[in-house]
């Protein structure tokens, strides 16, 4: 089943853990020169980006962390 992880207005990444596999899903309002989506990052969002990989990964191997994570919603 997959899990929504991290959504923005451009992007949005979604994980599978029983396949260990991910969604990355591009907004089509956001068009590039070649017609296929585009994603412009902002130094937080490439931040917020990275987090989100590093949390799948831990999913994926059922690491636990020594500290609660806050939900954010995504």
């Amino acid at each position: 089943m997959w899990e929504s992880v991290l959504k923005k207005d451009q992007f949005e990444i979604q994980m599978n853990p029983t396949y260990k596999s991910i969604l990355f899903q591009v907004s089509d309002t956001t068009t590039g020169s070649e017609g296929r989506p585009a994603l412009v990052l902002n130094q937080a969002e490439l931040f917020e980006l990275l987090h989100a990989f590093l949390a799948i990964n831990r999913s994926f191997n059922r690491e636990t962390m020594y500290y609660e994570e806050e939900p954010d919603g995504a």
